[in-house]
């Protein structure tokens, strides 16, 4: 059986998919699963073992062998785009980070040009990996994603990124099944990814503050992206009517309060330009400075009223809040989990718990490879392969 012939036979997907999410099982304990007839299944297990997808787990064995796929196969890319970087790295099927690179990009650099800018870095990152063969491509986007057609909607931070075909681009460029979804999106699978068997995280709110606000939503163990057509944007809700102006054109969103751009602007006005760098900031902040701690309080507690909003309308009451504002001091987190707790309606503020992330800078590119690679294993959208 040809190769092409091999990755898109069902009974073969259905293997390969059973043994993906599953880990390593025995021919009997696939069978079990699939219901095939026998001869059928050990043939195509044996075309899969002589083209090294599959292997034998234990070599020493002789009978009741569990198999596996093979980890120097399926590997998968993830990347996560923002305003000023692109952050790369690689994931193996069995869930471990092989490398990392991370490429500055201009700015100022928008449109199609930094599309291609992105095409660039990726094949060079790709062609720096020679220990594993990739299978697909996960893009975590900055902004606004469709992540069923496949696009970057729309941007606020990035000039002219509106509609742009990233999945069509990206597949036909570098080669790979992609899969699009936003960077808060990729965090939270991220999250799932590393407590699959957490029911607190299987349903929970993540919530990222940085230059923006990105949330996203675990639902039963799904991301909530996966089934709608564009992602949520919890930084731009109105907190203020008529309120200062944001970069995404209205007045008075969230962002204009508890961003960390928003937070110095603050400072600065306060302070009277004494206070205006981010590192002098934090660093203050540290130390106790009140009027540092005064500016972050009213930042979380902002902040804080967005969550309450989400979390009387949701019913979803476990929140895990990701900042570097949360890194020097408590201040932010404490204002945003007393507000919470004022605000979210009874019996659920009786459940709300908050925590602060532990992910890693890297983990909504991690994210990203993880949602490519579950799609990438699934029977109705996977196993794409480009000649």
């Amino acid at each position: 059986m040809e190769l092409i012939m091999l990755l898109n036979d069902k009974y073969a997907k259905s293997i390969l998919n059973v043994l993906y999410n599953t880990g390593p099982l025995t021919r009997k304990q696939i069978n079990k699963l699939l219901k095939m007839r026998l001869n059928s299944l050990v043939d195509i297990c044996n075309q899969l073992v002589k083209e090294e997808y599959i292997l034998h787990q234990d070599a020493c064995k002789t009978r009741n062998i569990p198999l596996m796929l093979n980890p120097k196969r399926f590997a998968a890319i993830g990347a996560e785009h923002t305003k000023d970087l692109l952050r790369c790295i690689l994931l193996d099927v069995r869930g471990e980070k092989i490398s990392a690179a991370t490429f500055p990009l201009n700015p100022l650099l928008g449109g199609q040009e930094r599309l291609s800018r992105i095409v660039e870095l990726l094949t060079k990152f790709r062609q720096l990996q020679q220990d594993c063969e990739i299978c697909a491509l996960g893009f975590a986007d900055v902004g606004i994603v469709n992540t069923e057609m496949g696009t970057g909607v729309y941007s606020v931070h990035v000039p002219d990124w509106e509609n742009i075909p990233v999945r069509k681009v990206l597949e036909q460029e570098i080669g790979l099944f992609t899969s699009i979804v936003d960077r808060s999106g990729a965090s939270a699978l991220d999250y799932l990814r590393t407590n699959p068997d957490n029911e607190k995280v299987k349903n929970s709110l993540q919530i990222f503050v940085g230059n923006g606000i990105g949330a996203s939503i675990l639902q039963n163990g799904r991301y909530w992206g996966a089934d709608t057509p564009s992602s949520c944007q919890l930084g731009h809700t109105i907190a203020v009517p008529d309120g200062e102006l944001c970069h995404c054109g209205n007045r008075g969103c969230v962002e204009t309060l508890a961003t960390i751009p928003a937070v110095l602007h603050r400072i600065d006005a306060l302070s009277k330009g004494k206070i205006k760098d981010k590192e002098i900031f934090l660093r203050k902040v540290s130390d106790g400075d009140r009027l540092c701690e005064l500016v972050l309080r009213e930042a979380g507690m902002a902040l804080g009223v967005a969550i309450s909003n989400v979390v009387t309308f949701t019913a979803i009451t476990n929140v895990t809040i990701r900042s570097e504002l949360c890194k020097y001091s408590t201040v932010f987190f404490d204002a945003i989990r007393e507000t919470v707790a004022k605000n979210v309606i009874y019996p659920f503020s009786r459940n709300v718990q908050i925590s602060v992330s532990t992910q890693d800078e890297d983990c909504s590119a991690m994210g990203a490879a993880f949602y490519a690679q579950q799609n990438y294993f699934s029977i109705d959208k996977g196993f794409k392969v480009f000649k």
